[in-house]
């Protein structure tokens, strides 16, 4: 199932790459998005770029046709890999979330581009769920899910802009 989220922000793309690839933001977004457990690495590359993997153990927040399927907690591995900034001042990321122990996966991209009162975030991907007959009614309930904890990450990244411009 194609995906696609899309977020105005009136920071600028640097400051919202800086809040995505900083510890405390990543671990508060975890933390308000209900994780149970969470790790976060962030490892900054040479080139301006960096890669941010987040693992997180969260309570199903899913149907309960679905939750027959994950049990009492699903383990989550999101690995975003930055690029250095473009030359249009854009920045992009590959996107992988993988559901461990689950036939469920998004693979995507990730677009921060410069807008004229700040930036604009586009979220592409495309969620499978490999179950047959089940896996495309699943699939829309994992979309939410994962729309849910982009625009939680984007709201905490924002008041960290704030508070730290």
């Amino acid at each position: 199932m194609k995906m696609r989220v899309e977020m105005a922000s009136a920071a600028t793309v640097e400051q919202t790459f800086a809040s995505r690839v900083e510890q405390g933001v990543r671990e508060r977004a975890c933390r308000e998005s209900g994780a149970l457990s969470y790790e976060v690495l962030i490892e900054h590359a040479a080139d301006g770029g960096a890669r941010v993997q987040v693992q997180r153990m969260m309570a199903p927040q899913v149907p309960d046709f679905i939750r027959r399927f994950v049990g009492d907690s699903i383990s989550i591995s999101q690995v975003e890999q930055w690029s250095a900034p473009g030359p249009t001042g854009s920045r992009t990321a590959a996107v992988d979330v993988t559901v461990k122990g689950q036939p469920a996966s998004m693979t995507g991209s990730m677009l921060l581009s410069p807008a004229p009162d700040g930036s604009t975030e586009l979220v592409t991907g495309e969620v499978k769920v490999a179950i047959p007959f089940l896996g495309r009614q699943i699939e829309p309930e994992i979309v939410k899910v994962i729309e849910a904890a982009l625009r939680i990450e984007q709201r905490v990244g924002q008041d960290w802009v704030r508070q730290n411009s």
